[in-house]
Protein backbone atom coordinates (compact mmCIF):
# COMPACT_ATOMS: atom_id res chain seq x y z
CA UNK A 1 0.00 0.00 0.00
CA UNK A 2 2.99 2.44 0.59
CA UNK A 3 4.33 1.24 -2.56
CA UNK A 4 1.39 2.45 -4.28
CA UNK A 5 1.22 5.57 -2.74
CA UNK A 6 4.59 6.35 -3.44
CA UNK A 7 4.44 5.27 -6.84
CA UNK A 8 1.58 7.44 -7.41
CA UNK A 9 3.23 10.55 -6.26
CA UNK A 10 6.04 10.23 -8.50
CA UNK A 11 3.59 10.13 -11.18
CA UNK A 12 2.39 13.53 -9.74
CA UNK A 13 5.33 15.57 -9.82
CA UNK A 14 6.61 13.56 -13.39
CA UNK A 15 3.33 15.22 -14.88
CA UNK A 16 3.49 18.79 -13.03
CA UNK A 17 7.30 19.06 -14.20
CA UNK A 18 5.78 17.82 -17.96
CA UNK A 19 2.85 20.67 -17.25
CA UNK A 20 5.78 23.32 -16.36
CA UNK A 21 8.09 22.63 -19.24
CA UNK A 22 5.51 22.48 -21.90
CA UNK A 23 3.96 26.00 -20.32
CA UNK A 24 7.91 27.28 -20.86
CA UNK A 25 8.57 26.06 -24.32
CA UNK A 26 4.83 27.83 -25.20
CA UNK A 27 5.57 31.35 -23.58
CA UNK A 28 9.48 31.13 -25.46
CA UNK A 29 8.40 30.51 -28.66
CA UNK A 30 7.14 33.62 -28.91
CA UNK A 31 10.19 35.29 -27.76
CA UNK A 32 12.14 33.73 -30.27
CA UNK A 33 10.07 34.48 -33.07
CA UNK A 34 9.77 38.03 -31.91
CA UNK A 35 13.67 38.23 -31.77
CA UNK A 36 13.86 36.72 -35.02
CA UNK A 37 11.59 39.38 -36.32
CA UNK A 38 13.18 41.96 -34.67
CA UNK A 39 16.36 40.75 -36.61
CA UNK A 40 14.67 40.96 -39.34
CA UNK A 41 13.59 44.15 -39.37
CA UNK A 42 16.95 45.61 -38.24
CA UNK A 43 18.67 43.78 -41.50
CA UNK A 44 15.63 45.61 -43.29
CA UNK A 45 16.34 49.01 -42.16
CA UNK A 46 20.29 48.84 -42.17
CA UNK A 47 19.62 47.90 -45.98
CA UNK A 48 17.55 51.16 -46.47
CA UNK A 49 19.90 53.04 -44.85
CA UNK A 50 22.45 51.59 -46.58
CA UNK A 51 20.81 52.21 -50.01
CA UNK A 52 19.75 55.80 -49.04
CA UNK A 53 23.60 56.18 -48.37
CA UNK A 54 24.16 55.13 -51.82
CA UNK A 55 21.56 57.15 -53.56
CA UNK A 56 23.14 59.98 -51.86
CA UNK A 57 26.76 59.68 -53.18
CA UNK A 58 25.66 58.82 -56.60
CA UNK A 59 23.21 62.61 -56.05
CA UNK A 60 26.80 64.20 -54.81
CA UNK A 61 28.54 62.44 -57.65
CA UNK A 62 26.40 63.57 -60.43
CA UNK A 63 26.21 67.59 -59.31
CA UNK A 64 29.91 67.20 -59.21
CA UNK A 65 30.05 66.41 -62.87
CA UNK A 66 27.46 68.66 -63.63
CA UNK A 67 29.62 71.70 -62.26
CA UNK A 68 32.50 70.21 -63.73
CA UNK A 69 30.99 70.08 -67.25
CA UNK A 70 30.15 73.77 -66.68
CA UNK A 71 33.24 74.93 -65.84
CA UNK A 72 34.43 73.17 -69.12
CA UNK A 73 32.08 74.76 -70.99
CA UNK A 74 32.42 78.11 -69.59
CA UNK A 75 36.84 77.82 -69.84
CA UNK A 76 35.78 76.85 -73.56
CA UNK A 77 33.91 79.98 -74.13
CA UNK A 78 36.64 81.95 -72.81
CA UNK A 79 39.22 80.22 -74.74
CA UNK A 80 37.20 80.78 -78.02
CA UNK A 81 36.56 84.48 -77.10
CA UNK A 82 40.25 85.10 -76.92
CA UNK A 83 40.81 83.29 -79.88
CA UNK A 84 38.98 85.40 -82.13
CA UNK A 85 40.00 88.78 -79.80
CA UNK A 86 43.87 87.51 -80.66
CA UNK A 87 42.54 86.89 -84.64
CA UNK A 88 40.98 90.67 -84.33
CA UNK A 89 44.13 92.18 -82.80
CA UNK A 90 46.23 90.54 -86.11
CA UNK A 91 44.29 91.90 -88.65
CA UNK A 92 44.18 95.24 -86.93
CA UNK A 93 47.88 95.09 -86.27
CA UNK A 94 48.41 94.17 -90.14
CA UNK A 95 45.87 96.54 -91.18
CA UNK A 96 47.90 99.49 -89.58
CA UNK A 97 51.23 98.21 -90.34
CA UNK A 98 50.37 98.57 -94.40
CA UNK A 99 48.85 101.75 -93.39
CA UNK A 100 51.89 103.07 -92.41
CA UNK A 101 53.99 101.76 -94.86
CA UNK A 102 51.86 103.46 -97.50
CA UNK A 103 51.47 106.58 -95.94
CA UNK A 104 55.67 106.66 -95.69
CA UNK A 105 56.13 105.46 -99.06
CA UNK A 106 53.68 108.58 -99.52
CA UNK A 107 55.46 110.94 -97.80
CA UNK A 108 59.02 110.47 -99.37
CA UNK A 109 57.42 110.28 -102.47
CA UNK A 110 55.58 113.85 -102.11
CA UNK A 111 59.22 115.06 -101.40
CA UNK A 112 60.58 113.56 -104.15
CA UNK A 113 58.19 115.02 -106.73
CA UNK A 114 60.07 118.52 -106.33
CA UNK A 115 63.13 116.84 -107.49
CA UNK A 116 61.97 115.31 -110.05
CA UNK A 117 60.48 118.74 -111.36
CA UNK A 118 63.55 120.28 -111.25
CA UNK A 119 65.61 117.13 -113.28
CA UNK A 120 62.82 117.55 -115.73
CA UNK A 121 63.78 121.62 -116.34
CA UNK A 122 66.93 120.98 -116.39
CA UNK A 123 66.82 118.57 -119.30
CA UNK A 124 65.16 121.19 -120.87
CA UNK A 125 67.33 123.49 -120.56
CA UNK A 126 70.12 121.67 -121.42
CA UNK A 127 68.38 120.82 -124.74
CA UNK A 128 68.64 124.50 -125.09
CA UNK A 129 71.44 125.68 -123.72
CA UNK A 130 75.35 125.03 -124.26
CA UNK A 131 76.28 126.66 -120.98
CA UNK A 132 78.32 123.47 -119.27
CA UNK A 133 78.72 125.28 -116.43
CA UNK A 134 75.42 126.17 -115.64
CA UNK A 135 73.91 122.64 -116.64
CA UNK A 136 76.43 121.75 -114.12
CA UNK A 137 75.63 124.34 -111.16
CA UNK A 138 71.79 123.11 -111.75
CA UNK A 139 72.72 119.00 -111.33
CA UNK A 140 74.53 120.35 -108.43
CA UNK A 141 71.27 122.29 -107.00
CA UNK A 142 69.54 118.91 -107.46
CA UNK A 143 71.68 116.81 -105.73
CA UNK A 144 72.15 118.73 -103.10
CA UNK A 145 67.95 119.16 -102.18
CA UNK A 146 67.99 115.44 -102.96
CA UNK A 147 70.68 114.34 -100.22
CA UNK A 148 68.81 116.81 -98.07
CA UNK A 149 65.42 114.80 -98.26
CA UNK A 150 67.03 111.46 -97.72
CA UNK A 151 68.96 113.30 -94.50
CA UNK A 152 65.77 114.26 -92.97
CA UNK A 153 64.48 110.74 -93.80
CA UNK A 154 67.43 109.26 -91.39
CA UNK A 155 69.43 107.92 -94.48
CA UNK A 156 73.08 108.48 -94.33
CA UNK A 157 75.83 107.43 -96.90
CA UNK A 158 78.21 104.79 -95.49
CA UNK A 159 81.98 105.49 -95.67
CA UNK A 160 84.06 103.64 -98.19
CA UNK A 161 86.69 105.84 -98.87
CA UNK A 162 90.31 103.98 -100.29
CA UNK A 163 92.38 102.92 -97.69
CA UNK A 164 89.20 102.18 -95.34
CA UNK A 165 89.19 99.03 -93.41
CA UNK A 166 86.98 96.67 -95.01
CA UNK A 167 83.86 95.55 -92.86
CA UNK A 168 81.32 92.70 -93.70
CA UNK A 169 78.37 94.05 -91.89
CA UNK A 170 78.53 97.55 -94.64
CA UNK A 171 80.31 96.78 -97.25
CA UNK A 172 80.09 94.12 -100.20
CA UNK A 173 83.34 93.48 -101.82
CA UNK A 174 83.12 92.89 -105.69
CA UNK A 175 86.65 92.47 -106.73
CA UNK A 176 90.43 91.91 -105.17
CA UNK A 177 93.26 93.19 -106.59
CA UNK A 178 96.95 94.34 -106.18
CA UNK A 179 97.16 98.31 -104.43
CA UNK A 180 98.96 100.26 -102.66
CA UNK A 181 96.52 100.15 -99.56
CA UNK A 182 96.77 97.31 -97.13
CA UNK A 183 95.86 94.17 -97.76
CA UNK A 184 92.22 93.96 -96.70
CA UNK A 185 91.78 97.24 -96.77
CA UNK A 186 89.37 99.15 -99.50
CA UNK A 187 91.34 99.86 -102.99
CA UNK A 188 87.85 102.30 -104.15
CA UNK A 189 84.16 102.52 -103.88
CA UNK A 190 81.81 101.43 -106.70
CA UNK A 191 78.89 101.91 -105.48
CA UNK A 192 77.75 104.12 -102.08
CA UNK A 193 76.20 102.30 -99.90
CA UNK A 194 73.59 103.67 -97.15
CA UNK A 195 72.21 103.68 -93.73
CA UNK A 196 68.80 104.08 -92.62
CA UNK A 197 69.33 105.30 -89.48
CA UNK A 198 71.65 102.79 -87.70
CA UNK A 199 70.14 99.49 -90.12
CA UNK A 200 71.64 99.04 -93.54
CA UNK A 201 70.05 100.26 -96.71
CA UNK A 202 72.35 99.25 -98.86
CA UNK A 203 75.54 97.70 -99.05
CA UNK A 204 78.68 99.87 -100.12
CA UNK A 205 80.03 97.92 -103.30
CA UNK A 206 83.76 97.82 -103.16
CA UNK A 207 87.30 96.70 -104.54
CA UNK A 208 89.73 95.60 -101.91
CA UNK A 209 92.90 95.52 -102.01
CA UNK A 210 95.23 92.30 -101.98
CA UNK A 211 98.56 94.77 -101.39
CA UNK A 212 101.25 96.17 -103.02
CA UNK A 213 101.95 93.57 -106.02
CA UNK A 214 105.89 93.06 -105.82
Amino acid sequence: MEANDKNAASRNMGGKLKNLYNSYMRTEEPTQKQMNNDDTLELHHEANDTQSGADEITQDTQEYIDTLEKEREEYKNQALRAAAELQNVLRRTDKEKKEIQEYANRYLLEKMLPILDELSHALDAAKKSTNYESLLQGVEMIYSKTQKIFENAGVQPIVAGSGEPFNVEYHEAIHHIPHEAPEGHIAHEVQRGYLLRDKVLRHSKVVTSAGKSE
